[in-house]
C-alpha cells in the first residue's frame, strides 16, 4: 500500500535547545569527575543504563508487534525503529562507564576481594576483564539483532516483498529469547552486582518489565509530539488507545515483579537478603519507595483504567512522562543507596547527567526519524493500522 507521507523536520530551534542541553550534560560530567567522581559515577551509570533501556524497550516492542502478527502497530513502527539507533550511543556510554567500574563496584577491588569469601567465590563471574567483555558480547548482540530488523524493514519499502516480514518474524522471536536473556544478565552486572553480597531471582525480571514499560512510554510521547505537528491522519487515537492499554498492562506486571521481590524477602527474612532493604525502607528512601509503586504502578494504573484516557493526547503524554519519571527513580533507588549514602541527595550531579542524556536520545530519535518514510509503506499489514475509510 502506497501512502504519501511528509518527510520530519525538526525545528532549528529544537535542534540547537537540544545541543545546548547535551552541552551543559557534558559540563556537568566532566565537572563532576574532578570535583565529586564517588557522585558523578553513580548517576552516569544511571543516566546510561536508562538510555539502554529505552532503546532496548523499543526493540523488544518491535519484536513483539512482528511475532505476533500485529497489524494495528505497523503505522507507528518507525517510531521504536528510530529509537533503537540509541543503543549505539548506549555502547558508547558503557565505554565511558568502564573508569568509574572501582568506583562502583566493591568486587573490581582485589584487596577487598582477598578479604571476603564470598566475593572469592564470585570472582570468576565478577572480575573487571570479564564484566567488560559480557558489557561488549550485550551491546553487540543488541546491536546487531535490531539493525538487522530494521534494515529488513526499511528495505521492504523498496519493492513491498513479503520475505522481509517472514524473515523479521524469525528474527524478532530470536530476538526476544537471547535479547531477553542478555538484558537479565546486563541488569545483574551493572545493577545487581553493585551490592555482591545480595542477590534475587526477581531482580532480573523486574528489571526487565520497567525495560519494556519505559520503551512503551517513549514511543507514546513520539506518538503525541508527531500527531501535535500534523501527522494525526496516520498515528491516531486507536493508536494511542492501543498503546495505552499495553502501558496499563504492564504497569502492573513491574509492581507484581517489585511485590514478589519484596514478599519473598521479607517471608524469608534471611540477612543477607534483607541487607537490599535497609536503606530503602526508612528515612528518605523510604518515602522514595513509595513514591516510585506510585508512579510506576497507582498512578497510571488508575488513570488510564477509563477508555476515554487512553484515546486522549494530553493524559497519555501525562502518564507516559510519569512512567518514565518512575523509571529514573526506580534506577535511582537500586544505583545510589549501594553506592553513595543512606540519604537521598538530588542536585546538579543528579540532574545534569540524565539531561545530558535525554537531550542526546532526543537528538538522536529526532535524526533517525528524519532519516526514512515515517510509514512502512509497503508493508502488506499497514492497511490494518490505518483509518479505515
Amino acid at each position: 500500500m502506497m501512502l504519501d507521507v511528509p518527510v520530519l523536520k525538526v525545528p532549528l530551534g529544537v535542534r540547537r535547545l537540544l545541543g545546548l542541553l547535551m552541552g551543559f550534560g557534558l559540563l556537568v560530567f566532566v565537572l563532576g569527575l574532578w570535583i565529586t567522581p564517588e557522585r558523578i559515577w553513580p548517576n552516569f551509570l544511571i543516566a546510561e543504563y536508562y538510555l539502554m533501556s529505552l532503546g532496548l524497550g523499543a526493540s523488544f516492542l518491535i519484536a513483539v508487534l512482528y511475532v505476533t502478527n500485529a497489524g494495528w502497530g505497523v503505522a507507528f513502527r518507525r517510531i521504536p525503529e528510530a529509537i533503537t539507533s540509541t543503543l549505539v550511543a548506549a555502547a558508547v556510554g558503557a565505554v565511558v562507564l568502564i573508569p568509574g567500574i572501582h568506583h562502583l563496584y566493591h568486587w573490581s577491588h582485589q584487596d577487598a576481594v582477598a578479604e571476603d569469601a564470598i566475593l572469592q567465590a564470585k570472582s570468576a563471574w565478577l572480575n573487571q576483564e570479564f564484566f567488560i567483555l559480557r558489557l561488549a558480547l550485550y551491546f553487540l548482540v543488541w546491536i546487531f539483532m535490531s539493525r538487522v530488523i530494521v534494515r529488513n524493514s526499511v528495505r521492504q519499502d523498496l519493492d513491498g516483498d513479503l520475505v522481509y516480514t517472514h524473515r523479521n518474524v524469525r528474527n524478532s522471536a530470536i530476538f526476544i529469547i537471547v535479547g531477553g536473556y542478555t538484558t537479565c544478565l546486563a541488569a545483574i552486572d551493572l545493577l545487581m552486582s553493585l551490592q555482591p553480597h545480595w542477590y534475587s531471582t526477581v531482580f532480573a525480571w523486574m528489571s526487565l518489565a520497567g525495560m519494556f514499560l519505559s520503551g512503551l512510554a517513549i514511543v507514546v510521547v513520539f506518538l503525541v509530539i508527531l500527531r501535535k505537528m500534523g501527522y494525526d491522519n496516520v498515528f491516531t487515537t486507536d493508536h494511542l488507545h492501543d498503546l495505552g492499554k499495553l502501558m496499563h498492562g504492564f504497569c502492573f506486571f513491574w509492581v507484581y515483579m517489585w511485590v514478589s521481590q519484596h514478599m519473598l524477602i521479607w517471608y524469608s527474612n534471611i540477612p543477607e537478603e534483607t541487607t537490599y532493604y535497609i536503606f530503602r525502607h526508612f528515612g528518605g528512601w523510604g518515602s522514595l519507595s513509595f513514591l516510585n509503586v506510585l508512579l510506576n504502578w497507582l498512578i497510571p494504573f488508575i488513570l488510564l483504567l477509563p477508555r476515554v484516557n487512553k484515546r486522549d493526547d494530553k493524559v497519555m503524554m501525562q502518564m507516559a512522562i510519569v512512567i518514565l519519571v518512575g523509571r529514573w527513580l526506580d534506577l535511582y533507588i537500586m544505583v545510589m543507596p549501594a553506592t553513595f549514602g543512606a540519604e537521598p541527595l538530588l542536585g546538579i550531579w543528579e540532574i545534569g547527567p540524565m539531561v545530558g542524556v535525554l537531550a542526546l536520545f532526543f537528538w538522536i530519535v529526532f535524526r533517525a526519524l528524519g532519516k526514512r518514510k515515517l510509514v512502512p509503506t509497503r508493508d502488506p499489514y499497514l492497511c490494518e493500522s490505518l483509518p479505515q475509510g
